[in-house]
This record gives structure tokens, C-alpha cells and sequence, in this order.
């Protein structure tokens, strides 16, 4: 008697779960935001403290350099240093057409190269940000210069363009990030 009351229990759930209708039910979760954690870093030698994003890899530069980075893209690697000259390091428009020269690209007067700046605030107050893009070449430079009383910072992350536009928004995040040592 008890099996067959567990058998009809039995069947009456599964007739009840199966419905008549034929559709499928979907369902759509929030894709999980990218999490970029910081690492802050203190160089006493060089005076200066910065947050960098957590898959940038410290790498030899020359010795010229306070920092250097891998930063790693979808397709390849790039390259950011981090520079410190006494004084304004020259002119904003010598320095572009440096950059511009070392990308392959022609000189520019500086009211051309205006819609390539923007001007940025961080920690250390404002600085410039420089875009400049060889679609022939595939190559890219993201650079940032920052005066700093008598001297002037120079962070310049070299790629390819597709990298080079991934890697932006951590770009202003770390140069926004620099400043001097507590």
C-alpha cells in the first residue's frame, strides 16, 4: 500500500511539472566588472609614489628611467617608461614631433597637434595627454607630461593601436596617481 501511495505522489509531481507550453526560459546575469586593483609603489631614490594597475609587470629600463612597465594587451605587450628631466624637458611642441619622428609621422605645428592633447588633473595637479596613432605602422604612443616645480615628468606607453586603446583608461588612472612620497 505504501509503494503504490508513493508511486501516485510520484506521478502526480511529474505530471504536474511538465507543462503544456513549448518554450524556453532564458536568463541574462550581469557580466562581472573587469577588476582592476591597484598596487601602490614607493621609489624613495626617486622621491615619488604611484598606483599601478596589478597585471602591469615591472621591467629593466634604461637607467634613465624611474620606472618601466610591460603592460600586457590583448595582442601583444607595451612599453611604458617613466622620466624625470630638470626643467620643462623642452617645448610641448619639440617634445610631439619627437614622438611623432620616432612613430614615422611628420612634423606638426602645435595648433595641429591640439586635437591630439588633453588636459588631465592628478595628485600632482594638471598634466597634458598626448595621443598619437600610425595606422600605417599599427603603432601608437599614449604620453603624459607633467610639470613638477623645476623639473618635469614624462610617462610615454608605447604599442600597437588595438593595445594602445585598451590600455588607456589604466594609463590616466597610474599617471594621476603619481606623486611625491609622504
Amino acid at each position: 500500500m505504501a509503494i503504490k501511495v508513493f508511486f501516485s505522489i510520484l506521478l502526480l509531481i511529474i505530471v504536474q511539472s511538465c507543462g503544456q507550453e513549448n518554450h524556453v526560459r532564458t536568463y541574462r546575469l550581469p557580466k562581472p566588472e573587469k577588476s582592476s586593483q591597484k598596487q601602490k609603489v614607493e621609489t624613495p631614490t626617486s622621491g615619488f609614489s604611484w598606483e599601478k594597475p596589478e597585471n602591469w609587470i615591472p621591467s629593466a629600463g634604461s637607467n634613465m628611467r624611474l620606472a618601466s612597465f610591460d603592460v600586457p594587451f590583448s595582442d601583444a605587450k607595451g612599453d611604458l617608461s617613466l622620466i624625470k628631466l630638470s626643467g620643462t624637458g623642452g617645448d610641448l611642441e619639440s617634445n610631439i614631433n619627437r614622438w611623432r619622428g620616432q612613430l614615422g609621422l611628420a612634423s606638426q605645428s602645435l595648433s595641429e597637434m591640439k586635437k591630439n592633447i588633453t588636459t588631465k588633473e592628478g595628485k600632482l595637479g594638471k598634466y597634458q595627454l598626448i595621443k598619437l596613432f600610425n595606422n600605417q605602422s599599427n603603432s601608437a604612443f599614449l604620453c603624459a607630461i607633467m610639470p613638477v616645480g623645476s623639473q618635469t615628468l614624462f610617462v610615454k606607453l608605447s604599442g600597437g593601436l588595438t593595445g594602445i586603446q585598451e590600455s588607456e583608461t589604466d594609463f590616466i588612472s597610474f599617471c594621476s596617481s603619481i606623486d611625491f612620497l609622504e
